[in-house]
């Protein structure tokens, strides 16, 4: 350094460029940006991105910095209105009177998953009306055909695909193919004849950001698409590899779609990843309801081999719109 040269100190630039990052991603929120599949990721941390916030104002207090307290404070601020729906929950109709409700179940098996007897053990004891798989592989079907499950369940759709593309659907109630989703993974569009009339259920495994950018946000736009057109009581399930944190989520719940999760209080509950070093950090598996139909409750349940949570959600016509 040469003599009269201004100091560079170390611990300011540190929390400048914390600052400034993360600021720059909660922009990105602001603006409903999620152009690369780096900027999806960081999203994907914004609750997380509060601690070090936090920090940088309790040093800058410390060392009188107030211009930085300022600063970062701000970018607090972003990330906690980014979260005030999460934290004050969804607001649906009730159900309606005398509703039965249709309990349905979704789980990732995951593609290699070893452990699949154990998971049929699991849902013959959950006993619900209607079962989502997604990383549903040959080998899985023939596992699960061959137990007491399959006696439960005697309607079953299934589309195969490699490694992670196969889904399918159970149900102890018939149900029929709706429509076709030009999807990046399998789909399945079905219309369940349910105990308080017919139910819409689209089962979607989307793929995550880092596999297919462009497929993952495509994806998106159709389950948005299906929220803007139907008037018919529609569930979405499944693992759709998005958060809350992501714009294009929020714009598929923009349609009119309420998350199972942030209406019953558990909006900052997780399902992914399980099974790892690292604690699940991010829910990506959802249920989503809309053209009068609610939730009435929704739980998350281990699945044993997997690396997801699964969960159960019971699903009502809204006392609106009852006959």
């Amino acid at each position: 350094m040469r003599p009269g040269q201004p100091r560079v100190d170390i611990g300011d630039l540190v929390c400048w460029l914390t600052v400034a990052s993360i600021g720059l991603l909660i922009t990105t929120q602001a603006i409903g940006w999620a152009g690369t599949t780096t900027v999806a990721i960081a999203q994907s941390l914004t609750p997380y991105l509060a601690a070090p916030i936090a920090l940088v104002v309790l040093l800058a207090l410390w060392r009188g910095r107030l211009v930085l307290v300022t600063a970062a404070t701000a970018v607090g601020f972003g990330i906690a209105v980014l979260g005030i729906p999460l934290a004050i929950g969804s607001s649906q109709p009730s159900a309606a009177d005398g509703a039965t409700g249709l309990r349905v179940a979704s789980l990732n098996l995951w593609y290699a998953n070893s452990e699949i007897a154990a998971v049929a053990e699991e849902l013959v004891g959950l006993d619900t009306d209607l079962i989502v798989f997604s990383e549903y592989t040959p080998e899985h079907r023939a596992v699960l055909q061959a137990g007491p499950l399959a006696d439960s369940y005697r309607y079953r759709i299934d589309r195969q695909g490699l490694g992670g593309a196969g889904v399918a659907v159970w149900s102890r109630v018939p149900m029929q193919v709706a429509e076709t989703l030009d999807t990046f993974h399998n789909s399945l569009d079905v219309v369940v004849d349910g105990p308080d009339g017919a139910i819409r259920v689209v089962a979607m495994h989307m793929p995550t950001p880092i596999l297919d950018f462009a497929a993952w946000r495509d994806d998106l736009a159709i389950a948005a698409e299906v929220g803007r057109e139907t008037d018919a009581p529609t569930l979405l399930i499944g693992d759709l590899n998005a958060t809350y944190w992501h714009p294009d989520f929020r714009r598929v719940l923009d349609t009119g779609f309420v998350d199972a999760h942030t209406a019953h209080g558990a909006g900052f509950s997780t399902s992914w990843p399980i099974g790892h070093r690292v604690p699940p950090f991010v829910r990506i598996d959802h249920a989503l309801t809309t053209g009068g139909l609610v939730s009435t409750d929704v739980v998350d349940i281990d699945i044993p081999g997997s690396d997801h949570r699964g969960l159960v959600v019971t699903v009502a016509p809204a006392r609106s719109a009852a006959p």
